[in-house]
């Protein structure tokens, strides 16, 4: 479920569109927290529609009562239709992307389910008839959800950052940079504070996205947990985030205003291959090699390096 702060939050990442009207895709909807959020920025009237459309999947039927008590408190407050709907997202969806191309929303607000999918299951199959290649529900919700977005449509999920690299997330990748433009990362300090009353611990973001758009500088905002008090934001250009030239299109998130150490230090823009060199972490670990460590170097020895050698992007010989 997601918590109120970190709801408020993804909803206040919605900009404004000048558009009359808004139809609101909430896929693993839950009890509708993030509906709920999102409503109440256009109760208040913040975002300026005259006419508001939310469609909610849940899949677990013992949420859907209090989800359409969610949805229903706010019927008399905006002009609202919604629609719960039980059952598979990823079926439903994949059959109406093939159908009809549609329904088309304006908006998707997202918490979606985390879980691997097998590569022979029925959902991985339904996925490739929508042309969505990946290995986990988030990034299914994730990508079913921008292929039903209309142009210049927006948005924002709170997903596992772990789509960012990898190979098996590179299709995933390729999908997401192909139909959108990032707008926004929002990355949180400690793992465990997101989703704390879960107990989930989890790297988590939340992005938005805009379908179509044009891609251009990307904001960047940390904040330590959900509370938001401590949020810093910057600016950064789109050759930060997917460094150009990237046959992997790795999502690389800065959070700092300065420029990374590979703008810095020309050398850091190798790959290890280019230097014949390959990297393994598991080989050599120190406590269970103790009989071939040596306090001085010798000529049948190479040094163990460990993350205090290294400062700025250096490495540097500390003394005793």
């Amino acid at each position: 479920m997601t918590p109120p702060g970190v709801a408020r939050f993804i909803a206040s990442l919605f900009p404004d569109t000048n558009t009359p009207s808004c139809r609101l895709l909430d896929a693993g909807a839950g009890l509708g927290a993030l509906s709920a959020a999102f409503l109440e920025r256009c109760a208040t009237g913040e975002l300026g529609f005259t006419s508001l459309a939310v469609d909610a999947y849940e899949f677990d039927t013992a949420l859907l009562e209090g989800l359409r008590e969610t949805l229903t408190n706010y019927v008399d407050r905006v002009p609202l239709a919604t629609r719960v709907l039980p059952g598979d997202f990823i079926e439903q969806a994949v059959s109406s992307l093939g159908l009809w191309g549609g329904p088309r929303y304006s908006h998707a607000i997202l918490n979606p389910p985390y879980k691997k999918i097998q590569s022979h299951s029925r959902h991985r199959l339904l996925l490739r008839q929508a042309g969505i290649e990946t290995s986990n529900l988030y990034s299914a919700f994730v990508a079913l959800a921008l292929a039903l977005l209309e142009e210049g449509g927006q948005l924002v999920a709170i997903i596992p950052r772990s789509f960012c690299n990898g190979p098996y997330f590179r299709p995933f990748r390729d999908f997401l940079l192909e139909r959108a433009a990032i707008r926004h990362l929002h990355l949180f300090a400690s793992r465990d504070q997101a989703f704390r009353e879960d107990g989930v611990l989890q790297e988590n973001l939340i992005l938005r996205l805009e379908r179509g758009g044009a891609q251009g500088p990307v904001a960047i905002s940390t904040s330590t947990d959900d509370r938001f008090a401590d949020t810093l934001e910057h600016l950064h250009p789109f050759e930060r985030i997917v460094l150009p030239g990237d046959p992997e299109r790795f999502i690389h998130i800065p959070t700092s205003p300065e420029a990374p150490a590979h703008e810095v230090l020309p050398g850091l823009d190798h790959t290890l291959a280019a230097l014949r060199l390959e990297v393994s972490t598991g080989p050599v670990v120190d406590f269970r090699l103790r009989e071939w460590l040596r306090d001085q170097p010798g000529p049948d020895t190479v040094p163990l390096l460990y993350p205090c050698h290294f400062r700025a992007g250096r490495l540097v010989t500390l003394l005793a």
